[in-house]
């Protein structure tokens, strides 16, 4: 049988070389094997409280023996590199400048670069090795400014956000959705193609809202008529009301009915500062996010026979959307906004 006595030096070099943390997993175990060895633990015990094999331990202790703590913490196991670990680099620049669609593209793609063709398992693997995830593309207004976004982002937004995150002012975004009766397709996990019926018509449900930049709060003006300047004085009322003796702000887009006289006496009046958005800047829009949600509550694959069985979904899902699903409204409506990558010419 044989048995191991380390001297106090030994132990201290092992205890050091269990707590370097560039000294992988399994030569740690190795050492712990050790260690507990010393300790007069049997390695039938060792092997069941580590869960090794029943001789491994005994091959660990027999490496010591034979070569001490350094042949312990040689690694001599085989890492095979890849055919393309030369061309790490200019793979990651080729796809960061032009991303492929799928894997077929990106096969063609290395094998022009390398001379070497995989499969599309192989590619795929690659891909995913260079950091790649396959993702949706998402639009991006063709005139946008990113420079003047970002720009209004900095100074404008976040100074009046600062202020509401500490109660000195209420941010109020605001938008108008217009539903229309009809499909609203979207994405489902099923077993075969799932249809759906489409509402005659093309009659409209107009909502202007404003969401509370913090609390997330919702105030609302539901019509069928055309959304006007009208409609937008009476929830400058609204939200003046609900938030006396305390500074207002209400981020917009820029409709044009927004920019009338009308609309900016009575924000005047009320003390309410309109804080217009950039040109083409849906993105800095908290309340098109809302918009998205309460299509996918209640009017994705979904039918309606008729047009007032289509607002009753519509002002249901309006109505307790502060109440259902507060975790997933507070984790969407996060003030996170996506600004677009600045490129100087």
């Amino acid at each position: 049988m044989i048995t191991l006595e380390l001297t106090d030096a030994e132990i201290d070099d092992i205890a050091e070389a269990m707590d370097d943390p560039s000294i992988s997993d399994r030569n740690k175990t190795k050492l712990l094997v050790i260690r507990m060895h010393h300790e007069g633990a049997a390695n039938k015990f060792i092997a069941a409280c580590l869960n090794l094999g029943v001789n491994t331990p005994l091959n660990y202790i027999k490496e010591y023996l034979d070569g001490g703590l350094s042949s312990v913490l040689e690694d001599r196991y085989y890492k095979p590199s890849s055919c393309l670990e030369p061309y790490w680099q200019c793979l990651r620049c080729s796809f960061e400048a032009a991303p492929v669609a799928n894997a077929k593209e990106a096969m063609a793609r290395i094998e022009s670069l390398t001379g070497v063709r995989l499969s599309e398992s192989q590619v795929r693997r690659c891909m995913k090795r260079l950091g790649m995830v396959l993702r949706k593309a998402a639009p991006m207004p063709g005139k946008v400014d990113p420079q003047m976004q970002f720009d209004f982002y900095r100074t404008e937004m976040l100074p009046r956000l600062s202020e509401a995150a500490t109660g000195k002012r209420k941010v109020f975004f605001m938008d108008a959705a217009h539903f229309v009766l009809g499909s609203f397709l979207g994405m489902i996990w099923c077993f075969s193609r799932v249809f759906v019926k489409t509402s005659p018509g093309r009659q409209r449900y107009n909502v202007l809202g404003a969401v509370d930049s913090h609390s997330k709060k919702l105030v609302t003006i539901r019509t069928t008529d055309n959304i006007n300047a009208d409609t937008v004085c009476r929830l400058l009322g609204m939200l003046r009301s609900q938030n006396p003796g305390i500074p207002v702000t209400l981020v917009l887009d820029n409709v044009r009915y927004q920019h009338c006289r009308a609309v900016a006496d009575r924000a005047e009046a009320l003390d309410v500062e309109l804080l217009f958005l950039p040109a083409y800047s849906p993105n800095l829009n908290l309340i098109e996010r809302l918009w998205k949600l309460v299509k996918k509550k209640c009017l994705a694959n979904k039918f309606y026979p008729n047009f007032l069985q289509f607002r009753e979904a519509i002002d249901s899902c309006l109505d307790h959307i502060n109440k259902f699903g507060r975790k997933e409204l507070h984790s969407l409506l996060t003030l996170n906004f996506q600004l677009f990558p600045i490129h100087n010419s």
